[in-house]
């Protein structure tokens, strides 16, 4: 059966909505996201809390911009059992009281699962961007203290979120047993990370091919963290600029700005390095493409926010770091000159080369010394 258009799936999930509390006046398409069909709804009827808009996400076997790579239906169900128990999880603020910004860190509250129709009802951020856009729009150009206040503050918000998450995770033996079963998205996640890193050195050979025998050792590393299931944990599994999200106008001294961290459907049983290095590749690509010194400051937040690990955990995250610029930051289109892609590649290459060295001398005498200020 050909896939629904956009105009049959947006008219099915108003009759889904239909008779619900979730019943809606109108549904307007979002942007952001590839894999999903995302909408705000605005309800006939407010909610009894007074709530009158609503996301609706909307799930295919299939990603949305592209019906012919196919996903599994159940990371519907993980992602909400995911939002579920993370209602238990403390929203992080600020740490200290004398900071002029309070970022108040949680995630979305799910409202609703229609499981027959793979839609969620969730939470919605009114007027909401996400981290890279929003970077994008506001801290491109800006090299002031302001901007470097700012996005140090951002960082660090984020990173103590995320640490706080992860030892939380921990210790939730029924959410640990919920994610397990994502076991499709886990293998999917591990394949675009580390098969398209030796994808990348026939599309570079000049730039990586002398790393090619290291690229190798690293993706037989990677498979063998999957193999023995206790020694990984509850991760996001997708951790990047593009699934936070925070209100779009400047960032105010004072005010409260609720930051949302989105996206659960890759949640998986990984390495908690997996997520930090990702972010920071994330945030560390604002500063290769687009000369911003704010997102190096993120990093540097970031990485602070996150907190005391030990020196194996942190060239493990550089190696996840460099992979990610190595697979993803090379592969955005329209995200930079051919030169800029080639220096990512380039710049990915050394990280990871060091990384798997246990070269800390190479980091501390660059700009990415801001790794090992956590141990």
């Amino acid at each position: 059966m050909a896939p629904l258009s956009r105009e049959e799936i947006t008219s099915q999930v108003f009759q889904s909505l239909a008779g619900t509390p979730f019943e809606a006046s109108s549904l307007d398409v979002l942007s952001g996201g590839t894999a999903n069909f995302i909408y705000c709804a605005t309800l006939s009827q407010p909610l009894e809390d007074g709530t009158k808009e609503v996301l609706i996400k909307h799930s295919e076997d299939y990603v949305a911009n592209n019906p012919n790579f196919k996903l599994t239906l159940s990371r519907c169900r993980i992602e909400e059992k995911c939002l579920e128990a993370l209602s238990a999880f403390p929203i992080i603020g600020k740490a200290n009281e004398n900071d002029p910004y309070n970022f108040s860190v949680r995630t979305p509250k799910v409202f609703h699962f229609d499981e027959k129709n793979n839609s969620q009802v969730q939470e919605y951020l009114q007027n909401g961007i996400d981290l890279k856009t929003y970077a994008l729009k506001t801290y491109l150009g800006s090299d002031s203290e302001t901007t470097k206040y700012q996005c140090l503050q951002l960082g660090k918000a984020l990173g103590s979120w995320l640490r706080r998450f992860h030892d939380w995770a921990a210790q939730q033996s029924e959410l640990r047993n919920v994610v397990a079963g994502n076991e499709e998205m886990q293998q999917l996640k591990h394949m675009i990370n580390f098969s398209w890193l030796l994808d990348r050195v026939k599309q570079f050979p000049s730039i990586l091919s002398d790393a090619e025998s290291i690229f190798e050792e690293v993706k037989k590393m990677a498979a063998s963290e999957l193999i023995d299931e206790t020694q990984l944990q509850v991760i996001h599994g997708d951790f990047w600029s593009g699934n936070i999200l925070l209100p779009k106008y400047p960032i105010q001294e004072g005010s409260d700005t609720p930051v949302f961290v989105i996206d659960w459907e890759l949640s998986q049983l990984g390495k908690k390095e997996l997520d930090l290095g990702q972010m920071i590749a994330e945030l560390y690509e604002l500063k290769l493409y687009k000369g911003m010194q704010g997102g190096l400051w993120m990093v540097q937040g970031l990485i602070y926010g996150y907190g005391t690990v030990n020196e194996d955990f942190i060239f493990r995250t550089a190696i996840q770091f460099g992979t990610h610029l190595v697979c993803f930051g090379t592969s955005v289109s329209g995200w930079g000159t051919p030169e800029q892609v080639e220096n990512c590649a380039r710049i990915g290459k050394e990280i990871i080369v060091h990384a798997w060295k246990k070269d800390r001398r190479w980091f501390e005498e660059g700009e990415l010394a801001c790794l090992f200020s956590t141990k």
